[in-house]
């Protein structure tokens, strides 16, 4: 059973499940003057990290968070619950988000260079186009998580990126060890990429 929530983070009658069925996302709802506080992003935090799987599809138009295009450069978010939150084209350049939960957040085209997820679930999550240059995923959980190319065709850039310890099935890594961005020791050492014909 789902927990009663009171507020509405996006109103009554929002677009967003019927534009989220069609794999689009509604226009950014610009007359939340908090939209791009931090205080923003524990909306419904306690939800989201219980039912990411709901509130990422659309599913709980009350619980979504959308963070696009604000910034959170510099930020320390440690511990911050990030699951199901929208955060396309935000700037999160420099932030940490040690011991985070972020599973199923959509950060397609993020800049987020040098951002920190040491011991951070990234379960699922969609980096497509992002700016992940520097990022450090050390012992983050990245299974089912995606980094490849954004609808411009842009890849999510993993250059000086670090994986050391994190937890990627083996299909996942298939699937990062595509990405041109990759450094080869990376490939190698952190991720055991296969060498390719």
């Amino acid at each position: 059973m789902l927990p009663t929530i009171a507020a509405s983070v996006l109103g009554a009658g929002s677009p967003f499940d019927a534009e989220a069925a069609r794999g689009k996302l509604p226009p950014i709802d610009t007359t939340d003057p908090t939209r791009c506080d931090v205080s923003a992003l524990d909306k419904f935090a306690d939800t989201r990290a219980a039912f990411s799987q709901e509130s990422s599809g659309g599913n709980m138009v009350e619980a979504i968070v959308d963070v696009r295009e604000c910034d959170f450069s510099g930020k320390n978010l440690s511990g911050k619950v990030m699951s199901g939150v929208i955060l396309e084209r935000a700037d999160f350049t420099g932030a940490k988000f040690v011991g985070s939960q972020f599973a199923r957040a959509n950060a397609r085209s993020a800049k987020m260079a040098g951002a920190d997820f040491t011991d951070t679930n990234l379960y699922s999550t969609q980096f497509e186009g992002a700016d992940l240059q520097g990022a450090n995923f050390e012992n983050s959980i990245l299974t089912g998580s995606t980094f490849g190319r954004n609808e411009e065709g842009t890849w999510a850039n993993l250059k000086g990126a670090h994986f050391e310890g994190a937890l990627v099935s083996s299909s996942d890594i298939g699937r990062i060890c595509e990405n041109p961005t990759l450094e080869l020791t990376t490939k190698k050492y952190e991720l055991g990429c296969r060498a390719t014909r």
